[in-house]
């Protein structure tokens, strides 16, 4: 075997066990009770922002969710985003209460979830800071916690300027992909957002859940266009020095596909968004990080080029493999074969610590595990198809469907259940 091709196998052995330690050391302030922030009085302001296309089937639940929220009325407005709609969403909206947005896109504009958000921040204008302290984005497919603006209010009187509230899926029992995806929230949620919290890094915003001061929205403005608004927004206020926080105890339920064909084009349109923010970003958080010393930069510039625990199990079981059963010195490994294998084990371990504790649904253990296996199995096509086609910024809307009620739902209080 060539020199160069021993080099480049040592290299990426190396590069693997870097990245691991990056992920275990945070992952293991993970573990135990997570502390509540002590209660404020009800004080600040919030506007509840909801972007919606189509989203009938859904939007009633949510808006009559939002309106009945444990918080003084006066204090907040929901507002709906009717973004391009055809059907009855602005209708139902109405008559729930909400106030609606209605956008239609003008021939040859682009279409989709940003471009809506940012025709209703325009449209509020002034009002968005003059009027309120925070705003809030929902999906019109979610249900949220009645405590969640309670807990914001805790964020926002402790100073904190852009917070992720808890995610979970309102349908984990559907089937074997949408419990795959609840597992996924499980082990994320505590092994890398409650545990980066303590660290006192920056946490991810995920999409919807999430709450911005208003005046931080002001100064970073509405510009992000990828096919991840969410990533890209995380890194905008990171490059200011305004890291995420994260809320344990507040939990936004989303709405995951049971189809595994729309799951497979939902995951390709996030893996393409993380790349397109990757490209864009990672050198500008790396210059900061050298210019400033700034750790919530660096750890922000590690989260972009982190291939992520798919990628890394795949290739660590792939050199668990070839220490295993290498012949003739054609394979040289640079660490034991039991250190791979301590990995791997610990991973699947924290894995199923999470599901015990942060299951706040009743869900098949045994089943959460495996679905969580073959699903990830599956993302990595995706994942490394996403980096060759990451031009592709073409939105494609997951349909929502499921019509249940905040009180249908049966979980836990986190506050009281401590999860």
């Amino acid at each position: 075997m060539g020199e160069w091709v021993n080099g480049m196998i040592i290299g990426i052995q190396w590069l693997l066990l870097f990245f691991w330690a990056y992920w275990l050391l945070i992952s293991l302030f993970g573990f135990g009770r997570a502390k509540p922030l002590p209660m404020q009085k009800p004080k600040k302001r919030f506007l509840l922002l909801v972007p919606a296309h189509n989203e009938e089937k859904v939007i009633g639940n949510l808006v009559e969710n939002l309106q009945n929220l444990d918080y003084p009325k006066h204090l907040y407005d929901v507002v709906v985003i009717a973004d391009n709609c055809t059907d009855r969403t602005a209708e139902i909206s109405r008559k729930l209460g909400a106030q609606v947005i209605e956008h239609t896109s003008l021939p040859g504009e682009l279409k989709g979830k940003p471009y809506g958000i940012k025709y209703a921040i325009d449209e509020i204008g002034d009002n968005l800071t003059k009027k309120y302290d925070g705003v809030a984005f929902f999906d019109a497919d979610n249900l949220v916690s009645l405590n969640y603006l309670k807990e914001m209010n805790n964020h926002l009187q402790r100073g904190d300027r852009l917070i992720q509230c808890y995610l979970d899926s309102k349908n984990p029992n559907d089937n074997w992909v949408t419990l795959s995806y609840a597992t996924t929230y499980y082990y994320m949620n505590r092994s890398w957002q409650l545990a980066k919290s303590r660290l006192g890094l920056g946490n991810a915003i995920g999409g919807t859940g999430f709450c911005v001061e208003t005046k931080l929205m002001e100064e970073v403005g509405w510009t992000a266009r990828s096919l991840t608004e969410d990533l890209e927004f995380t890194m905008q206020c990171l490059l200011r020095g305004v890291p995420a926080k994260w809320s344990h105890y507040s939990v936004v339920y989303d709405e995951k596909p049971e189809s595994f064909w729309a799951s497979c084009v939902q995951r390709l349109r996030w893996a393409r968004g993380h790349w397109d923010v990757c490209f864009k970003y990672a050198h500008r958080l790396l210059w900061r990080t050298i210019k400033k010393l700034d750790i919530l930069a660096f750890d922000g510039f590690m989260y972009l080029i982190n291939p992520g625990k798919i990628v890394l199990n795949t290739l660590t079981a792939g050199i668990l493999f070839m220490t295993t059963v290498s012949v003739d010195g054609w394979f040289n490994p640079v660490f034991p074969w039991w250190l791979w294998l301590a990995m791997l084990l610990f991973q699947f371990s924290y894995i199923g610590y999470s599901i015990m504790t942060d299951a706040k649904q009743k869900v098949g253990k045994i089943g959460a595990f495996l679905s969580l296996t073959v699903f990830n199995v599956t993302y990595i096509p995706l994942f490394f198809w996403a980096l060759i086609t990451k031009g592709n910024k073409t939105w494609k809307r997951t349909d929502h469907s499921r019509n249940i009620a905040i009180d249908e739902m049966n979980v836990t209080k986190k506050r009281s259940a401590g999860a």
